[in-house]
């Protein structure tokens, strides 16, 4: 009788007890998932793919010459040191040192997405009348590549040759065609095996040249002391005359027209010789020159953007402050908006909105400028913009495409710019959103050909 009444009243307490757990269940389990949720990550605004994929336009700025301060005070010196350019904010940002100091440099962007930066000088040589033949040890065969996913540089393979301001030009094959700085030799650059391969020479040396994509895929080779021109078919790999310019040029600009032409302009004989306003205009259908509208201004070591309503920004020259259009339809040059600072030897890059950046160069003092200045062709104006880190001439500009948010860098709040290694999610939040359809390259700012870097006279 005993263990039957033990036998009831442990099953009257084991019924109990599965009723109690079954009431307080609920709550157990969710107090046990409030815990949880703690600690499980919500995606941020940042971490969607529209906002990962969106890509960033910055303008990659690299080496040049600049002021360095010394024990017998402040002297000239080519720099290793690279920069940013945010359009957003209007801001430039230092980044890390490049693998060598260079001045009169040539980049390009390549498909992948990576800046090749090839050739220039590593100090400032005295300045020549006109160019000596063979290289010095000034003179750079070493190139170096940017990666804007990675937000550093890393040394490339040599060229085949030593160039001081080089022209570099991405065919269609994805293939880098460099030619001239003083040298008849010309070469490949393969972003696939990362190797430099001779190709045909030219006809004559060149120095200061211009190098220009055809609609064809050809390239049109101009000046750089000859007279004459020369065309560059990548299917072949060789080169053919293209006929008399009629003048020597250097320190000239030569930009592809919408109409598929090809527009020279400005430049000089020789280093020291006076700018000419004079212009040549190469049609690629019947192969021949003629000669073109002048110039209001003499231009030399000036800048020509494409801009996207077909026109020509030129802009800036030696002591020289104004800015012109070309209409390739009127066959005329009408000046624009003045510029907030004499320069030349400075960089013009097209920005993805249509404006131009115009940043650093020589003033009339021949003195670096670390002052940017906008051109917006709606108003027709130049308005000053954040100044860059350092005052540089000679420099190159390459516009790049990087994913928001660049685990890089980052914008504090103090409107400047710092370095870190990975943005905390409270960092990544805060970062300003963008919308990946307005920010895809487009055709107006990805030109086939780079644009026309000035130098030091």
């Amino acid at each position: 009788m005993v263990a039957r009444s033990k036998s009831i009243f442990a099953l009257l307490v084991g019924m109990f007890a599965m009723m109690l757990m079954a009431g307080i269940s609920p709550y157990v389990n969710a107090s046990h998932n409030r815990r949880r949720q703690r600690h499980i990550h919500f995606p941020t605004a940042t971490a969607t793919p529209t906002q990962t994929s969106a890509l960033t336009p910055l303008v990659l700025i690299c080496g040049g010459t600049g002021i360095i301060s010394a024990p017998t005070g402040e002297t000239f010196a080519v720099l290793d040191t690279a920069e940013i350019f945010d359009p957003a904010h209007g801001l430039f940002c230092p980044i890390g040192a490049m693998t060598s100091r260079r001045d009169r440099a040539a980049a390009v962007r390549l498909n992948d997405g990576r800046v090749l930066i090839i050739g220039g000088v590593d100090t400032i040589p005295v300045p020549m009348a006109s160019f000596s033949g063979p290289a010095m040890p000034w003179i750079l065969s070493s190139t170096e590549l940017f990666d804007p996913s990675q937000g550093h540089f890393t040394a490339g393979a040599n060229m085949t040759t030593a160039r001081d301001e080089p022209t570099a030009i991405l065919l269609k094959s994805g293939t880098v065609l460099v030619v001239g700085g003083g040298s008849s030799s010309v070469e490949l650059f393969d972003p696939v095996t990362n190797r430099f391969t001779s190709t045909g020479d030219t006809a004559e040396s060149r120095y200061e040249q211009t190098a220009t994509m055809l609609q064809s895929g050809k390239v049109l080779i101009a000046g750089g002391g000859p007279t004459t021109a020369e065309l560059y078919n990548p299917s072949s790999k060789k080169f053919t005359p293209a006929g008399q310019m009629g003048a020597t040029r250097i320190y000239h600009t030569g930009l592809l027209l919408a109409d598929g032409r090809v527009l020279i302009a400005g430049g000089g004989q020789y280093a020291r010789s006076a700018a000419t306003n004079s212009t040549k205009i190469y049609n690629p259908e019947n192969e021949r020159w003629e000669t073109g509208p002048r110039m209001i201004e003499a231009r030399v070591n000036h800048t020509a953007t494409g801009l996207n309503d077909g026109k020509v920004l030129l802009a800036g020259g030696r002591s020289n402050t104004s800015a012109e259009l070309y209409d390739p339809a009127a066959r005329k040059f009408s000046l624009t908006g003045r510029m907030t600072a004499s320069r030349y030897g400075h960089s013009a890059t097209l920005l993805p909105d249509g404006k131009v950046l115009l940043a650093g160069g020589w003033d009339s003092q021949y003195r670096p400028l670390a002052s940017a200045e906008l051109y917006d062709p709606v108003s027709g104006k130049f308005v000053a913009t954040g100044k860059m880190t350092e005052a540089r001439a000679g420099h190159t500009a390459t516009l790049i495409w990087v994913r928001w948010p660049v685990n890089w860098l980052r914008p504090r709040a103090a409107a400047t710019w710092s370095l870190i290694a990975t943005p905390t999610p409270s960092e990544a939040s805060s970062a300003p959103l963008r919308s990946a359809a307005s920010l895809k390259p487009h055709a107006s700012s990805t030109p086939s050909a780079s644009p026309k870097r000035t130098s030091t006279p």
